[in-house]
């Protein structure tokens, strides 16, 4: 009898060593597409359908009266910075409720002129387009890549993944993790405070593809959920990269105020390959003292 139990615990033991290990391995594989998807979404732009709605109370939106409503048509880049190791997302919004934003078609075309800060140009962009989102919570990470970050290598020792099953993706049976920041100081921050980003990836474990993400914002000192977003993605035939496709996010205020928001995504193209944007701040750290 004690050999036997000794048999099953030895057998455990190695189950769950095997089982950590192929978990691992799904995760560095996740790393590699991240980087790559990254790399090859750099210089992309897609066209972005934004539609915005603001409810009186986040009990149920069903019986909530309906406060305000904004749709957005808008140029949606993806640029990585190699100097500083960054993905940046920017939002061009072209039209509000179907009027044109003037001086917004040729915003994204000033990157190309000589002497721009095209670093800071972007960092301005994002500022200036998040002026059109409706409700009282401020956000800047309404970007459809954020999530994917968390996967990067060096950025998985930040959080931890644990295996939360199986479910099928787009016809893919994808590995769930789960994951939570468990390191500080924290990824975001609201109202200059630490708060903790949790959620799940949908990996496919044979080549590290990432089918879904999903990302909890919780308050600073743990005062409930301050926004929930959820991506799908798809592959692109004309890129041969994998890109984002649907966007659902929901952003709950403190007075109670609920901003729920959907996006989808469209003839992602090639912008500018030959555009080179170079981090400021990366470039003055290399510079020899």
């Amino acid at each position: 009898m004690v050999r036997l139990i000794v048999l099953l615990i030895s057998a455990c033991l190695v189950t769950a060593v095997a089982s950590a290990q192929r978990a691992d391995d799904i995760l560095l594989r996740a790393g590699t597409f991240v980087r790559e998807t990254a790399q090859r979404l750099s210089g992309v732009v897609a066209d972005e359908l934004y539609e915005q709605q603001l409810f009186a109370s986040f009990v149920d939106s069903r019986l909530s009266p309906r406060i305000a409503r904004r749709a957005m048509r808008s140029e949606a880049l993806f640029m990585w910075l190699p100097a500083a190791s960054q993905w940046v997302f920017v939002r061009n919004v072209l039209a509000v409720d179907d009027r044109p934003v003037p001086d917004s078609g040729d915003r994204l075309d000033r990157l190309f002129n000589s002497g721009v800060d095209a670093a800071a140009y972007l960092r301005q962009l994002q500022e200036e387009n998040a002026r059109f989102d409706i409700g009282p919570v401020t956000r800047t990470f309404g970007d459809p890549t954020f999530a994917l970050r968390f996967l990067d290598a060096p950025s998985q020792a930040r959080f931890a993944f644990d295996r939360a099953g199986t479910e099928r993706v787009g016809g893919v049976r994808a590995m769930r993790f789960a994951y939570h920041e468990r390191r500080r100081p924290f990824v975001i921050h609201v109202d200059g405070m630490n708060a903790q980003s949790s959620g799940t990836m949908w990996i496919d474990p044979v080549d590290g593809v990432v089918l879904r993400t999903t990302l909890h914002v919780t308050r600073p000192s743990g005062r409930g959920t301050l926004a929930s977003v959820t991506v799908d993605f798809q592959k692109d035939p004309r890129l041969e990269a994998w890109v984002p496709n649907l966007m659902s996010e929901e952003y709950n205020a403190g007075g109670g105020q609920v901003t729920r928001a959907k996006t989808s995504y469209a003839n992602f193209r090639r912008f500018a390959t030959s555009v080179r944007v170079v981090d400021p701040d990366a470039v003055r750290q290399a510079e020899p003292r």
